[in-house]
């Protein structure tokens, strides 16, 4: 999506969340099947009359399969989002929160390559200025995933989004958002330099 106002970087087909999504549904299914099989056969009832607790069991392991399908499936839906206007940087890393980075926080917005893997990744500016969102720990998971791969600190960087949930190549991604961003703000490609 792009206009005079706005853009938005658009999103790859969701294959990884999907493939994630189809082996935890195998996984989930074959745990509740073995519960089944073992449990199914328990008596409702105790030879003492009180309650069997081991009945129970099919019924809460499908309910703890579904309970789990529940993030694995929102990350199918909410989908990483990268956008600009002329106010501020509008990032979803993950499927929790869209957060909203005014220019003024960014300090730099960089296209790096990790152990063959392409990030964003967004350094923060400290500062008096906390408008906007700030990241917290489970905005942070594709940081995190950033930080095991790379052998370089990655202290400076606050957040990181993976390139391969977009298309179109990293420079075009650079540029749209250096036509939105103020002249203070470093954007960088520095694939093939770490």
């Amino acid at each position: 999506m792009a206009g005079p106002e706005r853009i938005e970087w658009r999103r790859s087909f969701p294959s990884r969340s999907l493939g994630t999504l189809a082996w935890y549904v195998v996984s989930a299914a074959l745990v509740v099947l073995l519960v089944r099989a073992l449990f199914s056969d328990e008596p409702e009832t105790l030879g003492s009359g009180s309650h069997n607790p081991l009945a129970d069991l099919p019924m809460w392991a499908a309910g703890l399969a579904v309970a789990g399908a529940v993030p694995i499936a929102l990350s199918v839906v909410r989908r990483p989002r990268v956008g600009a206007n002329h106010f501020a940087l509008t990032v979803r890393p993950g499927w929790l929160r869209t957060l909203v980075l005014p220019w003024s926080r960014v300090g730099e917005v960089a296209a790096v390559e990790v152990g063959g893997e392409r990030f964003l990744a967004i350094r923060l500016q400290e500062g008096l200025d906390r408008t906007g969102s700030n990241p917290v720990w489970a905005d942070q998971t594709v940081l995190r995933e950033l930080a095991k791969l790379s052998e370089h600190s990655v202290r400076r960087i606050s957040l990181a989004v993976r390139l391969r949930d977009f298309n179109g190549t990293p420079d075009a991604q650079l540029a749209s958002l250096a036509a939105f961003a103020p002249d203070q703000v470093l954007i960088a490609n520095n694939l093939g330099k770490r």
